[in-house]
């Protein structure tokens, strides 16, 4: 099975400012392709909020240089569909900026199928006192450094991979535009 997990960083409050974007390919449960980019937000949400900053540590002169979502999108929604699956912690955050993103700037339609680690871990490990990833990532020994977008990726893959994919743990899919 080809898992790809997903992560991203945001800016600040607004739907999608997204600051730095991870993805990791797990094939079978050995790690394989990688993307990581930190990304400019678009003009309009183009600030960090001290909130964010202190969560994954990147300030505004880190992404000077950076190209904005659409530069970086296509090689990310092809990693993506490559994928059987796509692996996101906590999916409805990241999934709104998704979407918030590729309506900002009238990117084309993309649908793939998605798990929620955060919902599946809920389910196949009821006794965790918490779900968080850090917490999950630690109940199955997995090491990383955490609000690192591409290592939060791929963690969340791993973790996906660990309890596995049954009916107990439904697939559903993104779709952009929304049907």
């Amino acid at each position: 099975m080809r898992l790809a997990g997903l992560d991203f960083e945001t800016a600040n409050g607004c739907a999608g400012s997204i600051c730095a974007v991870g993805c990791g390919v797990l094939q079978d449960g050995e790690e394989g392709e990688t993307f990581e980019r930190l990304v400019r937000p678009h003009p309009s949400m183009n600030w960090i909020a001290s909130f964010c900053y202190r969560v994954h540590g990147i300030g505004a002169c880190d992404l000077e240089d950076a190209d904005e979502f659409p530069a970086v999108w296509q090689e990310l929604r092809d990693l993506l569909l490559s994928a059987d699956c796509v692996v996101i912690h906590n999916a409805p955050f990241d999934l709104g900026h998704l979407r918030a993103v590729l309506a900002l700037y009238g990117l084309p339609p993309v649908r793939f199928p998605y798990v929620c680690s955060l919902a599946a871990s809920r389910r196949a490990l009821p006794e965790l006192a918490s779900h968080s990833l850090n917490h999950v990532a630690a109940y199955f020994d997995i090491r990383f450094r955490h609000h690192n977008a591409l290592e939060d990726a791929l963690t969340c893959a791993k973790v996906l991979h660990e309890i596995g994919l049954s009916p107990r743990i439904p697939r559903k899919e993104f779709v952009y535009p929304a049907e």
